[in-house]
Parts: structure tokens; C-alpha cells; sequence
């Protein structure tokens, strides 16, 4: 399969919920046990301790969640002078059943937006059945996974499509779209393997407009999509057989090392752009997305107070001859960083390098879609590499929280800065200021924080906890 007609923004419901109800159905098994407490905790967290057939078990139910206000200020796209406020909030619930054979969870967000219409993507954070067996679990719905040991930040977590419809935040899962799968975990001694299926194809998610201030497009790239035709996506065409993905993960512990391989047969999820018919004929631009197999492993490494955190993969394209315009190459990845707690003040700091380097790469063909890639994110050039750095300093008897995050775009000179303080006033009242500031240094080539230079915000929240 070389080219999907496909635009990777919109789902219809009703394929949605078929998918849903068939994972949903293919999770029960014949016979379980209970006896484990974090249901969505990271695979090598999790034991498999078992519970004697004669010990009672009560079902029960639990409900949390948040209520929450904020209000953010930004520039105006049309007068740098004036400031645009936006209310967000809303209500987030986590509903959970355990059951003698079967737990269940769902984790609802209703948080409505004056310009953006709900979609299933922004109400259902997750959705899911799972049941256990002697040495592992069974989960199956919408879920959010994380593979790699980076912290916050990887290059081979790829179980969920990105969420760039509001920009970029400091909370790495917020910004994850929960996606329908199956994930099995099988657990022995110090090591744990995870086999997934994922049965359709969940692109990541853009601002849809071009004019639209978190789109991801450069003034080139805007003022061309706005005049051509671009062919729609539809549900059947996501859903297909064909775009079913899947992937395993194994991890172990070896010592003060937690070492992993990975291996994954799925898609990017950036779209790729087929762009001869416009420039030949002024025919539509068709947009597709390219199969890849990733080949990875990490690892992490604790010392005293210090912890490193190694990820490196080999993406092997469908077109690993690197000979057609409208599919990615094939890449390396790669991925270092280092955390460290600070003695005697209880804060965490971290720094993590990362990048990759595009195989095959030709920069003479403006049509090429890792040339168009590599012209809006690493000035041309067929590697990228970015600096992130995070710390978060607690205070008030941790009643006050001060964390600062940054990322630097190395060929492009681009940053992003993500300051917040957040104060826990109560168990159950949580006040937070966060900011938001992206831009270039000195005279920088086209890059996704230039573009989003007039975003700056400063954004201030309240949410009580239940």
C-alpha cells in the first residue's frame, strides 16, 4: 500500500463505535482473577499477585474528577497591541467499576469552545475493559500508552497519535489522542512483554485552517492550501483492515538498569503530501500517510541521585529506496537525556537531547515530502536536533509548585518556553498560573515556533478536585 486518499482530521461516529464494541467484546476472557491495584499503571509496575478463591470480593464503584475555570490572555493575530481572551474549563470525570472478573474505566472531559466544535477525540480521554490472567492483563477501548524511559519526552512512544490543536503544553499526555486497542501484558520475574493491536489509522491532529493560529503550515505552505483542492478523509477509509497496526515491547531489569526493545509495524503519523498532479496539471493535492516498522530500544539507568535515559530506532519506510515524492524516508532516532534531584531542596531537573537524521534525503526536490517536512521544522537539512530542559522546584511544604520547561529547535533557532506555578490552597482547590511564549532567536529560518511567534499567553485556572 504505497497512498491512502486521506485527510487526517475526522472521524465518523458510528464506524467509531462498531470498532469500539468489537474491542470492547474481544477483551472477555473465560476465566480471571482480581488482586491488582493500578490498573493503568506502566507494565513493569504492575504484579501479578493473585487472590485465593475463597477470599470475598465486593464490587465497587468509583467516581473523581475536576471542575474547573480559566481564562487566557493572547495577542491578537491582527493587532499585536490588543489582548484576546479565551475561557476554558469544564468537567472532567473518571468513572471505574471493578468487578469480580472485569474492570472498567472511563475518563470523560466536557469542556465545551466557542470556535471549535466537540469531536469524540476531545470527550472520550479514555475508555476501556480490562481483565486479568495468571501473569498479566488484558485492555482493550481507547487507551493512552507510553513507550521509551525519556522523561516526558521520546522518540519511540508511538502507541498515540499528537494533539496540536491547541499548541503545545507541558503535560506530554493531555496532548495525546486516546486511540481504540488492544494491549496485552505478560509479566515473569523482572521482565514484562506487552503485545498491541491497534485496528485503525488515527493521524495526529492539526488546527484544520490555515489562517488558524496554531496551524502548523508556514505562510508558503497556508497560502498554497488555501487556494487548492485537497480530498477528504472518510471513516471507512481509516478503518480499513489494511491500516490495522501493531507492535510489542519488551522490558526487563537488569541491576540499576531497565533495559527494552521494541518492535512496532505502523504509520507515521504526520501526513505526507502528493503534490504532482497540483503543480502538473492544477489537479487536487491528495494526502496520504506512509507505512514505517520501527526497530528500538531503550534503556534507564539510576546512579544515586542522578538517572540517564537512552532511546534509539531505526524507522524502515515502505519506500526504502527513498524514490517516491509522496512518502517519508526512512530515519534514524535517537534520544538522551539525564535527570537529576537536587539535594537538600526536593526539586527534579532534567535535560534531554534528540533528534533524527533522514535517509535518502533529497533537498533539490521541493516537492518531496521530507523536504517540504524538513523546510518548516530543521531549516532544510536532513537532521533535526532539539534541546529540552525541564525543572520543577517544590515549595511551601510542596504546597506550591514552580516548574520551568523549555525546547530549543538547534537548526532553526526556534524555542518554546512553558513556565508555571501552580498552588495546592486545599486537598481539594488547586490554583494555577501558566504561561506560553514561542519565537525564534535573531534573524531564524521558517520553523513551527516562528510561526506560532504571535501565541504568546498567559493563562490563569482554578479546579476543585472530587
Amino acid at each position: 500500500m504505497k497512498r491512502h486518499s486521506l485527510r487526517s482530521h475526522r472521524w465518523e461516529t458510528k464506524g467509531f463505535v462498531s470498532i469500539l464494541l468489537v474491542l470492547l467484546l474481544a477483551s472477555l476472557p473465560l476465566s480471571a482473577f482480581d488482586g491488582f491495584t493500578d490498573i493503568f499503571g506502566p507494565a513493569d509496575e504492575v504484579a501479578a499477585t493473585g487472590v485465593s478463591p475463597q477470599t470475598p470480593f465486593a464490587p465497587s464503584f468509583g467516581i473523581n474528577g475536576t471542575v474547573g475555570f480559566s481564562i487566557e490572555g493572547m495577542r491578537a493575530l491582527d493587532d499585536s497591541r490588543e489582548i484576546e481572551t479565551a475561557v476554558g474549563g469544564g468537567l472532567e470525570i473518571d468513572l471505574s467499576w471493578r468487578g469480580s472478573i472485569v474492570d472498567a474505566q472511563a475518563k470523560l472531559a466536557l469542556q465545551p469552545t466557542i470556535d471549535t466544535p466537540l469531536q469524540w477525540v476531545d470527550i472520550f480521554k479514555g475508555l476501556s475493559v480490562t481483565s486479568y490472567f495468571e501473569g498479566g492483563r488484558i485492555e482493550a477501548g481507547l487507551l493512552k500508552k507510553e513507550w521509551g524511559s525519556g522523561d516526558a519526552v521520546h522518540v519511540v512512544d508511538v502507541l498515540n497519535a499528537p494533539d496540536y490543536r491547541n499548541g503545545i503544553v507541558d503535560d506530554a499526555l493531555a496532548m495525546k489522542v486516546a486511540e481504540p486497542m488492544v494491549l496485552t501484558t505478560a509479566t515473569w520475574k523482572d521482565a514484562a512483554l506487552e503485545v498491541v493491536y491497534k485496528p485503525m489509522l488515527v493521524p495526529m491532529l492539526t488546527a484544520e485552517d490555515p489562517e488558524h493560529r496554531w496551524s502548523m503550515l508556514t505562510d508558503a505552505q497556508a497560502e498554497l492550501f488555501s487556494v487548492a483542492t485537497v480530498n477528504q478523509v472518510t471513516a471507512a477509509e481509516l478503518s480499513r483492515f489494511t491500516n490495522g497496526q501493531y507492535g510489542a515491547r519488551l522490558v526487563g531489569t537488569f541491576g540499576p538498569a531497565d533495559l527494552g526493545l521494541i518492535y512496532y509495524n505502523g504509520f507515521y503519523t504526520q501526513p505526507a503530501y502528493d503534490l504532482r498532479a497540483y503543480y502538473t496539471s492544477g489537479g487536487a493535492i491528495d494526502i496520504g500517510f506512509t507505512r514505517a516498522q520501527l526497530f528500538a530500544t531503550e534503556a534507564t539507568v539510576v546512579t544515586g541521585a542522578f538517572t540517564f535515559m537512552f532511546e534509539g530506532g531505526f524507522w524502515l519506510s515502505e519506500d526504502a529506496s527513498a524514490s517516491e515524492t509522496e512518502t517519508y524516508n526512512s530515519k534514524w532516532v535517537y534520544l538522551g537525556a539525564v535527570g537529576m534531584l537536587i539535594p537538600g531542596t526536593g526539586a527534579y531537573a532534567s535535560v534531554t537531547y534528540h533528534g533524527q537524521y533522514i535517509l535518502g534525503f533529497d533537498e533539490t526536490n521541493p516537492i518531496d515530502v521530507d523536504t517540504i517536512q524538513a523546510n518548516q521544522s530543521s531549516d532544510g537539512k536532513a537532521y533535526m536536533n532539539t534541546l529540552t530542559a525541564a525543572v520543577d522546584i517544590p515549595l511551601a511544604r510542596e504546597k506550591v509548585t514552580v516548574r520551568l520547561a523549555g525546547t530549543y529547535q538547534i537548526e532553526t533557532k526556534g524555542y518554546a518556553l512553558l513556565p508555571s506555578v501552580s498552588w495546592s490552597i486545599s486537598d481539594d482547590l488547586v490554583l494555577k498560573v501558566a504561561g506560553r511564549l514561542f519565537g525564534a532567536v535573531g534573524d531564524a529560518p521558517d520553523s513551527l515556533f516562528k510561526t506560532w511567534a504571535a501565541n504568546d499567553s498567559l493563562a490563569v485556572g482554578i479546579a476543585y478536585l472530587f
